[in-house]
């Protein structure tokens, strides 16, 4: 016997009631995670464009940037847009919820070079925060302030003069002749120029040179679109230090290689500005000796042994040239003369890579007036070495200044590199904002924003 079924019209009615709801919510369910994958997509295509930072940067410099010319000096936007599209599309197009992306495009977007390095030097700022710590910035504060406190009392010295003693008081120094007139000496040394005279015995100088026209800070840059400024506020001078120890950490410079670029003095670059090592060289030794002249004439006024010595020479001097009437005013040309000599001595010792105290004593005093010369001068083992004479000349410029011409530096280090030879710091992509257009099932549209950068 045949079992009979029968469904009443009520039920017919609520089963397509339930039908049309479940349609519904899988309809619903299908939109929320198109929704969800368009998202997804957006962001992945950021964080794929991203990740392709320069390793070179990185590397080399604990720089994160990524290189927007893709092998061209410029900034090539069309290719940006490009690969992110590529990165976004694997991800629109998987699974049942299949999307598409109808435009894509940047709406603003900031380059390393824009507000003259800010990127640059809010990334070095924090690579040093992390890596110097507080204890040693805290020592290079406390050194730096020190060093440039006894600057300014030996220019203070130096602005009062010498009060010199009456030349008929004093015996003359009897090692003074006519062949060893300290005064032809210091005119001689003077006339065959400062830098063949400090270099080290057997040293020699870079020849390397660079077209300006090719440096970041000399051509017309690319400019970002609509930049976010990073910072409110200008560096203090713990940045200051920070910025100038990882010059000194990054780049090479006379006594010490550390990356080859177009240059070899690189920090003296940063410095001087100049097209060339010699004459980059040349304008760090010109820095160095006024550093020095100041210190050593600061000694000689203040010194009693000293100023004794230099009583005695003018004295000599006096019955030499028969002029005793005018020899007390050459006392003060004398220690101006004596410390130029002492100076040249010391700047030869540092770019021996000796040390030269900031403040001289009698132990660190190397020339001697009856017999002036600046040949045959013992290495230092105290003071400062040619590293920190270096750190306090950095401190005299800007951050700004400093970070720029350490990207210069940068900018031509890595185009030496093997297929780098377009690499151009206004090209380098700091953060991005873009609009995507995608299109999702049920004829959806939706607009989406996505905002990248390198700054953790």
């Amino acid at each position: 016997m045949k079992a009979k079924g029968s469904m009443t019209a009520a039920m017919c009615l609520m089963l397509l009631v339930i039908m049309s709801l479940l349609a519904a919510c899988i309809r619903s369910a299908r939109i929320s995670c198109a929704r969800v994958q368009a998202s997804n997509a957006m962001d992945t295509a950021l964080y794929s464009l991203f990740s392709q930072y320069d390793p070179d940067l990185l590397q080399d410099y604990h720089l994160f940037f990524l290189d927007g010319g893709y092998g061209e000096n410029k900034l090539n936007l069309p290719q940006i847009i490009t690969q992110t599209e590529a990165y976004a599309s694997p991800v629109l197009t998987s699974g049942l919820t299949k999307c598409g992306l109808d435009a894509c495009g940047i709406d603003s977007f900031q380059l390393a070079s824009d507000q003259r390095g800010e990127a640059v030097m809010e990334q070095i700022l924090r690579y040093m925060k992390d890596n110097l710590g507080n204890k040693s910035l805290q020592i290079l504060t406390e050194q730096l302030n020190k060093n440039q406190a006894i600057m300014e009392n030996q220019e203070a010295i130096q602005e009062g003069g010498i009060n010199e003693a009456p030349v008929d008081e004093t015996a003359p120094m009897e090692e003074i002749s006519e062949s060893n007139n300290p005064l032809e000496i210091i005119k001689n040394i003077r006339s065959h120029g400062f830098l063949g005279l400090v270099l080290p015995e057997g040293g020699t100088i870079s020849e390397n040179t660079l077209e300006s026209q090719s440096l970041l800070s000399h051509r017309e840059l690319e400019q970002g679109l609509n930049p976010l400024p990073l910072s409110e506020k200008d560096p203090g001078i713990t940045d200051k230090i920070l910025i100038q120890e990882y010059i000194l950490e990054s780049l090479s410079f006379y006594t010490h290689e550390n990356h080859a670029g177009a240059l070899d003095y690189q920090v003296e670059y940063v410095l001087g500005g100049k097209g060339n090592d010699k004459e980059n060289l040349q304008y760090v030794v010109n820095r160095l000796l006024l550093i020095r002249e100041a210190s050593n004439i600061a000694f000689l006024y203040t010194d009693s042994q000293k100023r004794s010595e230099l009583q005695a020479c003018a004295s000599a001097l006096s019955l030499l040239l028969l002029i005793p009437e005018g020899m007390t005013l050459v006392q003060g040309v004398l220690a101006a003369g004596w410390a130029y000599v002492e100076s040249i001595s010391d700047v030869k010792i540092l770019l021996s890579g000796g040390k030269v105290p900031l403040s001289k004593d009698a132990s660190s005093w190397k020339t001697h007036l009856n017999h002036l010369s600046t040949e045959n001068t013992s290495p230092g083992s105290k003071g400062l070495d040619y590293r920190d004479y270096l750190f306090l000349l950095l401190s005299f410029s800007s951050a700004e200044d400093l970070t720029f011409r350490c990207m210069d530096m940068i900018e031509q280090n890595i185009r030496i590199k093997d297929s780098r030879g377009s690499f151009s710091f206004d090209a380098c992509l700091y953060s991005i904002s873009v609009n995507f257009l995608i299109s999702g099932p049920e004829q959806k549209k939706w607009q989406g924003q996505r905002f990248y950068t390198y700054k953790m």
